[in-house]
């Protein structure tokens, strides 16, 4: 099979492209190669294992251009939850548009889509029950608002065509884009080790969040491609581990896979625009459609991820300093911003 990736010389992208490939199949990107996301371009389009088409997802005149393809990944998208709050253009034009084309070549073509969505359409979880993918859609940021867009965007060609929507929870690993500060706090937490600096926690640490591995991601999405949705409703398929890691653990994982051992922690009295407190996934479906489960523990991954980062480029604190005090100056962010 030839498959088109949307998104493909990013960092979930990659580990795709490299999962088909070794599977025997050809793999193209569609990919933008837009500087927030990709600090070597050059070294991103080398490294993909195919073609890479630098274009725009959310031009219908690029989707036109594309030619040969038996299924299609999309995964480009803008994910910065907190940028999202104040560029929502940008967001709802890749996020909802560009998911929507997705959808229209694939139908046009009788090809078969796997979309990436996002656990943001669940909006804030409880302690103490994981999302499943029939809950309701209550999105608390903008970016969420765009990734419940895309899915209904969706809705039409899938009554043409297989349509696999993946929610995943985050996801870690290699390849992540160390210099971007709407990475994630994982990426922030690299920065802060590598400086010396002690773990700035947001809140009481407490939060909980599903921490899923890059390549158990990509083994799903591969699954999906390679055994494909009937046409009709959607198949919506979570991903995730099914375990909570609190932020207070997730700082103990991260300095366990670095080389220090006594690492001060300290609390930041912040909420941003858009957080969440808790989230976790249910993983009966997968279990239920014959799906692969995930291999990786998320303390397995996080050490993986520092350990793999130490010595690459990117990582710096203060480009997370900066996006807090943007957010603070737009009024995206409550609390006394304190430390403690």
């Amino acid at each position: 099979m030839k498959v088109l990736i949307s998104g493909g010389a990013g960092f979930i992208g990659q580990h795709l492209a490299r999962a088909l490939t070794g599977s025997g199949h050809e793999v193209v990107a569609l990919d933008n190669l837009h500087p927030q996301v990709h600090l070597d371009p050059e070294g991103a389009r080398a490294a993909f294992p195919g073609g890479v088409l630098v274009a725009d997802v959310a031009d219908e005149a690029a989707w036109s251009a594309i030619e040969g393809i038996d299924a299609v990944v999309h995964l480009a998208a803008e994910t910065g939850t907190g940028q999202s709050m104040y560029e929502q253009d940008r967001y709802r034009r890749v996020n909802v548009e560009g998911t929507r084309l997705a959808g229209a070549f694939a139908a046009e073509h009788g090809i078969t889509l796997v979309a990436l969505s996002s656990r943001a359409v669940y909006g804030d979880g409880t302690p103490d029950r994981p999302s499943f993918e029939d809950d309701p859609h209550h999105p608390v940021s903008f970016y969420g608002e765009t990734k419940s867009l895309g899915e209904a965007a969706l809705e039409d060609a899938a009554q043409r065509v297989g349509i696999t929507t993946i929610r995943p929870q985050n996801v870690i690993g290699p390849g992540q884009a160390l210099h971007n500060p709407y990475t994630g706090v994982l990426a922030a937490f690299l920065a802060m080790l590598r400086e010396g600096r002690p773990l700035t926690v947001y809140g009481d640490g407490t939060q909980t969040r599903d921490f899923i591995h890059v390549q158990d991601l990509a083994a799903l999405i591969a699954w999906a491609v390679e055994h494909p949705a009937e046409p009709g409703a959607q198949r919506i398929l979570n991903a995730g581990t099914g375990t909570r890691t609190t932020l207070l653990e997730l700082a103990a994982y991260a300095i366990e896979g670095s080389p220090h051992d006594d690492v001060p922690i300290e609390h930041l009295d912040v909420h941003r625009a858009g957080d969440i407190d808790h989230a976790c996934a249910s993983l009966d479906r997968l279990t239920e459609v014959g799906a692969p489960m995930p291999e990786w523990t998320s303390r397995e991954a996080v050490v993986d991820f520092i350990r793999w980062s130490w010595d690459k480029p990117g990582a710096a604190s203060q480009a997370w300093d900066l996006a807090l005090e943007e957010l603070a100056q737009r009024g995206l962010t409550d609390g006394t911003g304190s430390a403690g």
